[in-house]
Formats: C-alpha cells, structure tokens, sequence
C-alpha cells in the first residue's frame, strides 16, 4: 500500500472526528515520514567500514570420539606353500586362504598399521572388535602366494622386512615385488639388519652391544625408507626377531621414534598396552595353532585348564559330573534380558584371590565386578540395555589349584525381539534363557520359575 495516498486521508478523517487541536502534534512526525528518502538511508545502512565488521568465530575443532575399550588381535605370518607343510612358519596357502575367509565370516573387521597407530594414538577410531594381519620375514612367497589373497578380500597388511635379507636372491624378495605389495595394501616396516636375538650380547661390551643395537634399529629403518619411501608404504613400526627383546632394546626402539613394536606374545592388544610390545598371535603352519584363540573375542585368551573348568567330566566310577565352574547366563543360550546378571560360580576351587579377579564384558570393557566369598559368586549388573545381539564375557582369576591365573570365557545372544515386543522381557538381576519349555518346568531343579540354569561352555 502506498504510504504517500493513504496518510492525508487517515489525517483528515481523524481530524474529522478529533479536532485539529488533538492531530496537530502528529503533523511533523507525518511529514517527516513522507519526506524520507528509503534509498539513500539504505545507502548509509551499506556505508559500514570493512574494519569496523567483527570477524567470523574460529571454528571450534572437535576432539575425535576415540574407543578405549576396543581390542585388535593382531595375526603374525611368515612363510607360506601350496604343498603340505612340515615347519610351524610355514602356511599352507589354501589354509591361509580358509583363515582369510573365516575373519570375513566372523564379519571382524580387518584395519591398516595406520589405522591402528591412529587409534593408539587419540587420532582416530576403530571398530570395536578387529584385526590385523603382519607376514615377516620377506619370503618370496609372500608375494607370489599371499598376496594375492590379500588382494582377494582386499585386506590390509604389513611386511616386516630385515635388510640381510631383501633383494638377496633365493628365497627373498626382489625390490619389485616389495613394491608390487605395496601397491596392493600393503605396509612396509622394520625388523631389524640381521635378524639376530637382540637381547644376546654374544661377548661385546657396554658399549659395543648398544652400538650394534643402534645399527640394527636404525639402519634397518633407514634402508627401507632410502629403498621404498617413494611408495607411501614405509611406516616407522619394529618386529623383534623371535619376539626377543629387553628394557635396553625397548628403551631405544623408543628413542628413535618407533611409534609401536611387535612380539609374539599370543594376546588381545587393548588401547592402554605399552607400545613398545604389542603382542601378536603367530598362527603354526603344522597345527594351525593361535588362530582360533585370536578370533575369539567373546572369551579372549582363554586359557585350557579354564576351558575344563567349564567342561563336564567323569568321575571313576563313569558318572558325569558338573563343571568346576558355572556360568549365567548360560553359555551359547539366547536370552530375551537386555539388563542381565552376569555371574561366575566358584564356589567348588579352593582358595580363590580376590584381588585377582577380573572381568571384561563386550561393550563395556573391564568392569567393577562383585565377588561374594560366602557364595564363591562373581557378578555384574548390567547397567544399559544391551545393544550387540552377541556378547561375550572374559574372566581371570587365581585359586589354590592351579598356580598360573585361569582365564575363562563364553558368549550368549541377545534376542532383541522380546523386549521390544513385552517390557516384561528385561528385568535386571535375572539372567534366564528364553523360551524354557513349560513341561519341565517341574522335573528340573534348574528349569523351576525362581531356579537359574547352570550350563558349561
């Protein structure tokens, strides 16, 4: 509406019904409005001088999420065959191949030593539950044979290298097909000039051994940087030969800036582990030993004697007996609970450490268990709804029985469904499996409503 047309006639219709006493104090402020130049006022508004604009916010950076309950098992490889193996660091090829496949099926996620190191160090995340693959050495086999699984699953892997034994004929690989590995995912890293115990002095002084350590450590990395750096695949990591090392070897692996250095120490790496010796499992050619230990995330290392502990026996007169140990909820049963109890009974070992026991429980980690040394029971309460549909639970202790510490563990699923479907479903401190056929609700002790069932893994 124009402003300029309506104004006089809005004046005279109140000067009309008021008087021009009573309007005349709005004479002035009408005209002054009709006089106003909006375009000029609009240039003025623009005339703003540049340094009298604030500048933009810095922008806030975000500190990465970082999961310090994850856990990598790490595999260690070294020489591989089409034929039968007959030497523990020898793989036959379609064993290799049938691993690959079985951390495809287990759906583990498999990462990059980068990824890895970013991890360890605050950079950034990883999944939860993970891999990673090494191969040392540098036989000629990793190239023609194992690569191209490697290449198959499109796996990331490292090739620890010693210098001694690169481009050197034989067996070894040539410069080229270092680099054909690591045109194909692969990480290139240090494991050392000769390949010697680095813990044996063999005679030398002080002096002597720490000079040659410095040349092993140093000029190894040295070499391959000189040889492969151009690639992008040299990463500054260290294998011990044999997994051998001492505080001396570990204090200037550290010195010279290695950001990790590896063993053969058969165990779950977790975000808090020195990294000065991350443990690997070396999977055997002959018995393919390690490797199930390795992808087994719900029980984590566990150790033999603690697989009998949870394991039914005979006694001599040929009567099975219940395990050592029980475990709720039961091992391999589907439960309907997301806020279970979880509980460990061991009340049948004599002289059980408190203070040794631990627990670790999928998602959650390490977790402030209670132990009841009237009842001999370990237990958590869940504390949130549990989201994965398979959890696993680790725990270690000493007892009188054994003087190295037990480590049992087991899974059970989570069968979503029922909770969503009846809020009865989830009910903490309870750990009872679901669908408990009502016909033996009265010819089991176990099987009664207000029983727990016991179950061995």
């Amino acid at each position: 509406m124009d402003l300029s047309k309506s104004l006089p006639l809005v004046i005279l219709l109140l000067t009309a019904f008021t008087g021009c006493e009573k309007v005349a104090p709005y004479f002035d402020t009408v005209k002054e409005a009709l006089d106003r130049n909006a375009e000029e006022e609009a240039e003025k508004l623009n005339e703003i001088a540049l340094e009298d604009i604030p500048p933009p916010p810095d922008p806030v950076k975000m500190e990465p999420v970082i999961n310090k309950e994850a856990r990598v098992s790490i595999l260690g490889y070294h020489d591989f065959t089409e034929g039968n193996s007959s030497n523990d660091m020898i793989l036959n090829i379609d064993d290799f191949r049938n691993q690959m496949q079985a951390i495809k099926d287990a759906e583990l996620p498999v990462i990059s030593m980068r990824q890895y190191l970013d991890w360890k160090q605050g950079k950034k995340d990883i999944p939860e539950q993970c891999i990673m693959i090494t191969i040392d050495d540098g036989w000629k086999a990793t190239h023609t044979l194992a690569m191209n699984v490697m290449k198959e699953y499109g796996y990331p892997f490292t090739v620890f290298l010693y210098k001694n034994y690169v481009g050197v004929g034989g067996r070894s690989m040539t410069h080229d097909e270092i680099r054909e590995l690591a045109s194909a995912g692969g990480t290139i890293s240090s494991h050392s000039v000769s390949h010697q115990n680095m813990s044996s002095r063999k005679g030398k002084s002080e002096d002597a051994y720490r000079e040659w350590l410095k040349v092993e450590l140093e000029e190894s990395q040295r070499f391959l940087e000189e040889n492969f750096g151009d690639t992008g695949a040299v990463i500054k990591t260290f294998a011990y030969p044999y997994g051998i090392y001492n505080d001396q070897v570990k204090e200037m692996a550290k010195e010279f800036g290695y950001e990790a250095c590896f063993t053969v120490n058969g165990k779950k790496t977790n975000w808090e582990d020195d990294d000065m010796e991350i443990g690997r499992y070396v999977v055997h050619g002959t018995t393919l030993a390690n490797f199930d230990p390795a992808l087994n995330f719900g029980g984590g290392n566990v150790t033999s004697s603690g697989r009998k502990l949870l394991t039914e026996s005979k006694n001599e007169e040929g009567e099975e007996e219940a395990p050592l140990v029980t475990v709720l909820p039961p091992a391999n049963s589907t439960i309907g609970n997301r806020l279970p109890l979880i509980e460990v009974n061991l009340s049948k070992l004599e002289g059980v450490q408190a203070d040794s026991i631990s627990m670790r429980i999928t998602g959650f980690g390490k977790v402030p268990h209670v132990f009841d040394s009237n009842t001999g029971i370990v237990s958590y309460q869940i504390p949130q709804r549990l989201r994965a549909e398979s959890v696993g639970v680790q725990v270690g202790f000493r007892h009188a029985g054994n003087t190295e510490a037990e480590i049992i563990g087991w899974n059970f699923s989570i069968d979503k469904m029922k909770d969503y479907l009846s809020s009865e479903a989830t009910r903490p401190g309870e750990n009872d499996p679901v669908d408990v056929p009502a016909e033996t609700s009265s010819t089991t002790e176990n099987s009664r409503p207000n029983a727990k069932p016991t179950a061995s893994l």
